[in-house]
């Protein structure tokens, strides 16, 4: 029978064993490139013509352009009078930006009580100008 001396036992000496089963799975192998794959690095190097600055460019271009011409498609492209995918963002941002540039009744109120009060003054005229001859 099993008793708690011969199991303890056993954990000890499994949890001694060297190497373990881990220590295999760390251990990255060496590989070496074959001369014909050697062959072939050294020919891809040397054929990139291109610049360095020329992939900076072009991931630069590539996160500019393509969330400009995803704003240019949802807020300004003329989709037809028809109702699209994009109507309801239109709509909500006709609404926001109205909301925006226009004033609230209170603000409207303030300005109207803030504004000095407007004097209608009669236009002075001249014979000449009443008559409708031009004045000289």
């Amino acid at each position: 029978m099993f008793t708690i001396n011969h199991l303890s036992f056993r954990l000890t000496a499994l949890a001694c064993r060297t190497p373990c089963i881990r220590s295999y799975s760390k251990k990255s192998p060496v590989i070496r490139p074959t001369p014909s794959q050697n062959q072939s690095v050294e020919q891809d190097d040397s054929g990139d013509f291109r610049p360095p600055w020329v992939y900076s460019g072009s991931r630069i271009l590539t996160y500019t352009l393509i969330p400009t011409a995803i704003v240019y498609c949802v807020f300004l492209a003329d989709w037809g009078e028809r109702e699209h995918v994009f109507s309801p963002v239109r709509r909500w941002t006709t609404k926001y930006k109205e909301s925006f540039l226009s004033l609230s009744p209170d603000e409207a109120s303030l300005i109207e009580e803030s504004r000095p009060p407007t004097t209608i003054e009669p236009q002075v005229t001249t014979g000449n100008q009443a008559e409708g001859r031009p004045s000289s």
